[in-house]
């Protein structure tokens, strides 16, 4: 399991475990699953997919290492 944080401004829209993440990525959209390479992305307008639930943003960064994604959206 991933444990998964989505920050946009100063307020946390997710905070928990999840499967599976999907982010619109610069290149493209990236899954990540358990135990994922460690990555530093830019994130481009699109949803932010945590298990079954959906985000939009319109930017942003992601952060996956050992196990945990940090999003940081606009």
């Amino acid at each position: 399991m991933l444990r998964v944080q989505l920050f946009q401004g100063h307020r946390r829209l997710f905070g928990g475990t999840a499967a599976q993440v999907v982010l619109p990525g610069s290149d493209g959209d990236i899954a990540v699953l358990d135990c994922h390479a460690p990555m530093l992305c830019t994130l481009l307008e699109g949803h932010v997919q945590i298990d079954e639930a959906r985000f939009p943003i319109r930017r942003g960064l992601a952060r996956v290492d050992r196990n945990a994604v940090t999003i940081l959206a606009g």
